[in-house]
């Protein structure tokens, strides 16, 4: 790859901040004692001035610790190095055959490209721009752009009738999610139900008990899934006077494509004689009709940073393998893409971390703190990234930071940009925070191992007590924006 001479200088100072990482990963942060890491777990952490990458403080930096969400820093990095801000997914349709006055004697092909924001209704809008009225064969709905598993290695098996674990195809439309409810009310049985537009079955056999009776029996809301998108509820669940909310993911994409676009080619008024079939075929001698644009990747990533959508950066993930490497996308080539691309175009090499997919919700997945850090600094210092710093949560203002306890006090509120990280036993934090003296600090805090006891949890249930690690946070956090403020709590609690 060709480097310019102030791409080569900008990397060569970088290559000797990462550096500095290692030299300094044994000092310690020197925190309060109010401000311990949770018993029984593991914690890293790194903190470094954003313009200048000058670590100041360092525990356990280069520990491998699982990311959770805040891996989708390093997938959206590599994306806006790779893609740009204004790159867009492309949806087109192609056909064979002659085509004369609106009637196609031959096939018509959609080429889905994995587009996540695409509806139904979008599909029916750009079928009616092809202006036909008429197909005498077949309509085939093209996924080549990706291959392999639509889900990446070490998803959780029952995690995968949900949306945030949606099939990462390509052909996604609606999100490939149905919502639905279910209805709960003490002395009746639990009904379920989901739209009648919506091509899926759903059926509950699920008792209403009280929440001591619940955990008397450990009895909990569980769902069966059976081809073609088939749902079964059983178990129990709570009395509730509103319905509780139900998200589906859909598990036959196939079926789930063939009856949305046969929705759309009746809305767009298209009779088609033949069928509508899978395809996986490279279309690109067959002519275009038309096309339709996602929005632009600095939208998309305002949707992956700041609200943390798995669907978002697990399509990204795959198209950069699709780009990168020339070849249907898949978890596999687009996890060694992010490596390339980080490599070759920031200077950030991964080394021993372990990369399974793009959005962290893997328990395979492994990263350091300063991995993660050296993400930031890209985003802080490169021109090419620095949109991306506008795209992340805000603490107490917006996205997954919106309502995060330990971001809401006065001391934090409106003061810290970062991307959240939660899987079972994992509360992570990774971003930039702002100091009172008016500083911008670049800051990773991973928080691994979490648990506690079932009584401690009881008591915090009832009020009494906070989670250590919201605590830890909480503190961690203030002692950078005001490094006296823990003494003041403190001080102020004994007054």
């Amino acid at each position: 790859m060709t480097l310019n001479r102030n791409m080569h200088r900008y990397l060569t100072g970088f290559a000797a901040i990462i550096c500095s990482l290692s030299v300094q990963a044994t000092t310690p942060l020197e925190t309060n004692k109010a401000a311990t890491a949770p018993e029984h777990g593991q914690a890293a952490w790194i903190l470094a001035d954003a313009s200048t990458g000058q670590i100041e403080s360092a525990h356990n930096p280069d520990l491998l610790l699982k990311p959770a969400s805040t891996q989708k820093l390093v997938t959206t990095l590599a994306g806006a190095l790779a893609l740009g801000p204004e790159w867009h997914y492309t949806t087109r349709v192609h056909y064979r055959g002659k085509l004369q006055n609106g009637k196609l004697v031959g096939d018509l092909l959609i080429d889905f490209v994995g587009d996540p924001t695409l509806k139904r209704e979008q599909l029916r809008d750009l079928l009616k721009r092809t202006g036909i009225r008429q197909i005498s064969g077949n309509v085939l709905l093209n996924q080549q752009r990706f291959g392999g598993y639509d889900r990446g290695n070490g998803w959780s098996w029952n995690d995968l009738s949900v949306c945030y674990t949606s099939p990462v195809s390509a052909l996604i439309l609606d999100r490939n999610c149905v919502q639905g409810a279910l209805y709960a009310r003490s002395g009746q049985a639990a009904r379920a139900t989901v739209p009648a537009h919506q091509p899926v079955t759903v059926s509950a056999e699920v008792e209403v008990l009280s929440r001591a009776e619940q955990q008397r029996r450990f009895c909990e809301l569980e769902v069966e899934m059976s081809p073609p998108n088939q749902y079964r509820l059983t178990g129990c669940i709570g009395p509730r006077k509103d319905p509780w909310p139900l998200r589906f993911a859909i598990q036959d994409v196939d079926a789930w494509g063939e009856q949305l676009t046969r929705w759309a080619l009746g809305q767009a008024g298209i009779r088609v004689s033949g069928g509508i079939n899978t395809s996986h075929i490279e279309a690109n001698d067959w002519p275009e009709l038309a096309h339709h644009n996602s929005p632009p990747l600095r939208e998309l990533s305002r949707q992956i940073l700041e609200h943390s959508d798995n669907l978002y950066t697990d399509s990204l993930l795959r198209t950069l393998g699709a780009e990168h490497f020339k070849q249907p996308g898949s978890f596999r080539n687009g996890t060694q893409a992010v490596r390339d691309i980080l490599k070759e175009q920031a200077g950030i090499d991964l080394g021993p971390s372990w990369l399974a997919d793009g959005s962290g919700l893997s328990a395979h997945n492994l990263l350091r703190a300063e991995d993660l850090l050296a993400v930031l600094l890209v985003m802080a210092q490169d021109p090419r990234a620095n949109w991306l710093m506008g795209v992340l949560p805000v603490s107490g203002e917006s996205g997954t930071l919106r309502y995060r306890r330990s971001v809401l006090g006065p001391a934090l509120k409106g003061k810290i940009m970062a991307k959240t990280g939660t899987i079972a036993h994992v509360q992570n934090l990774a971003g930039f925070i702002d100091t009172d003296g008016g500083q911008r600090k670049a800051f990773v805090l991973l928080q691994n191992g979490l648990s506690i006891s079932p009584q401690h949890e009881k008591n915090i249930a009832a009020g009494q007590g906070e989670w250590p690690a919201r605590r830890f946070e909480r503190r961690w956090l203030e002692s950078v924006v005001t490094p006296d403020s823990i003494v003041k709590t403190n001080q102020s609690a004994k007054n």
